[in-house]
C-alpha cells in the first residue's frame, strides 16, 4: 500500500530520501489488517496469488472507501484495473472466478483415468502418511465409517432392484468402498500405513518430543523404517490392486491395472543408500538430477523410502499440511502419483516441476508478462494520485468541498489487458473502460444470493465452514435466522456463547430453523460486509456415471461436497429482491477448468413448508447489536494495531 508516491532512492550522502521496509504477514489476519489500518493509506496495489488473499483485500478497500489496483498474470495473459466504490467501478468479485475441480471419491479411491486423479489420490496418501490428524484423509478407514458405506451400497442396490422392475448390478448406482474393498471390509493397506505413522513419530508428535526417531548411524532402526516402508508400498500398489481385479472390477475397463514388479519393490526399498553410485540413489540426489525429468518405476519407489527416511530423520513434527512449496511434499506426491500412473496405465508421466504445477492449480509465470503488468499497476497510480492531487486542491480552492470529474477514477484509469497475440492494429496492451459493477454482487452491492442443499442433513458447523467461510470468504460473520442470532464471531465474542448451536441440523436451529425458502442474514463487520442468502431444499443429488455416457448415479460425494451456490431463488422466501445470479461466468479462461455443464438447479416447492415460529429465540436471547454509531458508520468490531505495518504483495 502507498501513502504517497516513492521518491528516488537515496544516494549515501542524501538523508532525507524515503525508507522502504517489508513486513511479512497474512493478510488475512483480521487482528491486524483491518479496515481502520487500510484506511491510513491512500491507495493499495495488490500482487496476491490466491484468490482467498485477492478477495480479502478487495473487501477492505471496499470497506475503507480506498483505491484498490488490482492485477493478475497466467503466463503470457495479465490484467490490471481499479477498484473505488466512490466511482461506482466493478469490485474483484463481480465476475465468479474459476473453482477448484472437485472430482467424485470413487474416481479418485478406484478408477483414476487422468495424471490430475493420480495427483489427488497422492496428496490424500500425504494426509494418511504424514497428516496430523490421519482421519483427514479420504483414504482412512474407520470401523464407522465402513459400516456406512456398506449400509448406502446395501441402500442403492435395494433401490437399483426397484427400477423399471428389473434387477441392476449396482455398479453405476453404488459407490465402491475405499479402495475398492469390499462394502464392509477393510483394504490390505490400511493397518500397515497405521503402523507406519506410529513408527515414524507421526502420531506421537503433539506430545512436544523432538527427538528423531532414526538417528545417524543406527542402521537397525534404518532398516526398520524401510521395512515397514517395502510393506505398504507392496500393499498400496500389488496386494490391493491384485484384490481389485480379482473382484472383477476393471472388466469392462480398456486397460487393466498392472501391479508393479515385487523385485523392483523389494530391490529398491533395501539398496536405496545416501551415498555411492547413482543408482542407489533417489533421483532428486543423483548429480545429473533435473526437475523435468520423467522418473520411472524403479525411481518412484526409491524416493518414497527416501520420503520415509526423510520423515524419520526429521524434528520438525508434526509435519504440516501439504505445500507444493515443500520440498519433501513435493516428491512424495510426484512419486506417489507416478507410480500409481503406471500401474493404471496413465499417461502421460509427470515431472515434479509438472506434478507441482498440477497438485498446486499452477500456470507457470513468465518473468516479463509480471512486469510488464507491474509497470501498468505503477501507471494507474499516477493517474489515481493525481485524481486525489486535483480533488484536494480543488476542494481548498472554493471551501465548498466540490471536486471536478477526474475525481471520477472511470474517467482517468482503465482496465487493460496484457495480450500473447498483437490486436489488429499490431499492439500487445489493449485499454478499456472501468466496467460498472454487477447488480448481483454480494460484495459491492448487497445482492441477495441463494444456496441450495439438503437442510436435513446439513449442521450449522458444515454451513459455516464449508459455505460461509470457504466459499463467500467471512472472516468473523454473524448468522441471523428470524431476526435473531444464532451465531456470532468477533474480537469481543465468547466462542462458547454459540457452541451449542454448531452441531445441529438447520431444521433444528432456533427461531423456526432453515427449511425450503428459508432467509439467512450473513454480517460481517470486520469486512464491512452483509449479505442475504435465500435456501432451497435439496435431498436427493445425481451425478454422471463413470462407466456408462449419458446415465446418472446417486451423487457419492460426502454431504459437505453436496450444494449449489446460485441458480434460481426458492418460491418461499420472505424477500422481494432478486437473487438471480446474472453474473457472466468466465471460467472458459482457465484452461485447466473442465467443468461440465449444469443445468439449473431443481426448486422443491412445498406447500407444507412451516412457518418461521416468532416465538422462539436464539440460544441466550441475544439481539442483534445496534448497527451504527454516531458517526453513522456501521460498527466496527476488530480494532487496529498502529505499529503493525505490512506491504501487501
Amino acid at each position: 500500500a502507498l501513502k504517497m508516491v516513492p521518491p528516488p532512492l537515496p544516494s549515501q550522502e542524501d538523508t532525507m530520501g524515503a525508507k522502504y521496509t517489508p513486513y511479512h504477514g497474512n493478510v488475512c489476519d483480521n487482528s491486524k489488517f483491518n479496515v481502520p489500518y487500510v484506511q491510513k493509506f491512500d491507495l493499495v496495489l495488490n500482487a496476491l496469488d490466491n484468490i482467498a488473499a485477492r478477495r480479502r483485500v478487495n473487501r477492505l478497500c471496499l470497506a475503507a472507501n480506498v483505491p484498490l489496483v488490482e492485477a493478475g498474470t497466467s503466463g503470457y495473459l495479465g490484467q490490471v484495473t481499479v477498484i473505488d466504490k466512490s466511482s461506482n467501478t466493478e469490485c474483484y468479485e463481480c465476475q465468479p472466478k474459476p473453482t477448484q475441480k472437485v472430482y467424485p471419491i470413487c474416481t479418485i479411491r478406484s478408477t483414476p483415468s487422468q495424471p490430475v486423479h493420480c495427483i489427488v489420490w497422492a496428496k490424500e496418501m500425504y494426509k494418511l502418511c504424514f497428516g496430523p490428524n490421519v482421519g483427514d484423509s479420504m483414504l482412512f478407514e474407520d470401523e464407522e465409517s465402513l459400516k456406512a458405506e456398506k449400509a448406502a451400497e446395501e441402500e442403492n442396490e435395494e433401490g437399483d432392484e426397484g427400477d423399471n422392475g428389473q434387477e441392476s448390478n449396482g455398479t453405476a448406482a453404488a459407490a465402491p468402498a475405499p479402495g475398492g474393498q469390499e462394502s464392509g471390509e477393510k483394504s490390505t493397506y490400511m493397518d500397515l500405513i497405521v503402523g507406519l505413522r506410529s513408527l515414524l513419530g507421526v502420531d506421537n508428535a503433539n506430545e512436544g518430543d523432538e527427538k528423531k526417531v532414526l538417528e545417524s548411524g543406527d542402521d537397525a532402526k534404518r532398516k526398520e523404517v524401510l521395512s515397514k516402508a517395502h510393506d505398504s508400498l507392496t500393499a498400496l500398489f500389488v496386494t490391493e490392486i491384485e484384490k481389485q481385479i480379482g473382484m472383477d472390477r476393471y472388466k469392462t475397463a480398456e486397460k487393466v491395472p498392472v501391479p508393479v514388479s515385487l523385485d523392483d519393490l523389494a530391490k529398491c526399498t533395501t539398496t536405496i543408500t545416501g551415498e555411492g553410485e547413482d543408482h542407489l540413489l533417489p533421483p532428486t540426489e543423483r548429480k545429473d538430477y533435473a526437475p523435468t525429468q520423467i522418473w520411472s518405476s524403479s525411481d518412484c519407489i526409491q524416493e518414497l523410502a527416501s520420503c520415509f527416511l526423510d520423515v524419520a530423520t526429521s524434528t520438525n513434527q508434526p509435519l504440516p499440511e501439504f505445500d507444493k512449496d515443500d520440498d519433501m511434499a513435493m516428491r512424495f506426491v510426484t512419486a506417489a502419483s507416478n507410480l500409481r500412473s503406471y500401474v493404471f496405465q496413465i499417461d502421460p508421466i509427470q515431472s515434479l516441476y509438472s506434478a507441482k504445477g498440477i497438485a498446486g492449480n499452477i500456470i507457470p509465470a513468465i518473468a516479463t508478462t509480471n512486469a510488464i503488468v507491474a509497470g501498468l499497476q505503477v501507471l494507474q497510480c499516477f493517474h489515481i494520485l493525481k485524481a486525489q492531487l486535483s480533488a484536494s486542491s480543488k476542494s481548498d480552492g472554493n471551501g465548498d468541498g466540490a471536486v471536478d470529474e477526474t475525481s471520477n477514477l472511470k474517467k482517468t484509469c482503465r482496465y487493460t489487458y496484457c495480450l500473447r497475440d498483437k490486436t489488429r492494429k499490431g499492439y500487445y496492451l489493449q485499454p478499456t473502460t472501468l466496467p460498472d459493477p454487477n447488480p448481483n454482487c454480494f460484495v459491492c452491492r448487497n445482492a441477495i444470493i441463494s444456496l441450495t442443499l439438503n437442510t436435513q442433513e446439513w449442521t450449522l458447523d458444515m454451513l459455516l465452514a464449508r459455505v460461509i467461510k470457504k466459499e463467500l470468504g467471512f472472516q468473523e460473520p454473524t448468522i441471523l435466522v428470524g431476526g435473531d442470532i444464532v451465531y456470532e464471531e468477533g474480537e469481543d465474542i465468547d466462542p462458547s456463547e454459540y457452541a451449542i448451536n454448531l452441531p445441529k441440523k438447520l431444521v433444528n436451529l432456533p427461531s423456526g430453523g432453515v427449511a425450503h425458502g428459508s432467509v439467512i442474514r450473513i454480517e460481517d463487520y470486520s469486512q464491512d460486509l452483509e449479505v442475504d442468502v435465500n435456501v432451497s431444499h435439496k435431498d436427493v443429488w445425481m451425478m454422471k456415471a463413470d462407466d456408462v455416457i449419458g446415465k446418472e448415479k446417486v451423487d457419492d460425494r460426502e454431504e459437505i461436497d453436496k450444494f449449489e451456490i446460485g441458480g434460481k431463488k426458492p418460491v418461499a422466501a420472505a424477500t422481494a429482491a432478486d437473487s438471480s445470479d446474472g453474473a457472466k461466468d468466465n471460467a472458459a479462461q482457465d484452461p485447466a477448468a473442465e467443468e461440465d455443464d449444469d443445468d439449473d438447479i431443481e426448486i422443491i416447492v412445498d406447500d407444507d413448508t412451516p412457518a418461521k415460529d416468532t416465538a422462539a429465540a436464539s440460544s441466550n436471547g441475544k439481539k442483534r447489536k445496534p448497527d451504527t454509531e454516531e458517526d453513522g458508520n456501521k460498527a466496527k468490531k476488530a480494532k487496529v494495531d498502529t505499529e503493525d505495518v505490512i506491504e501487501i504483495e
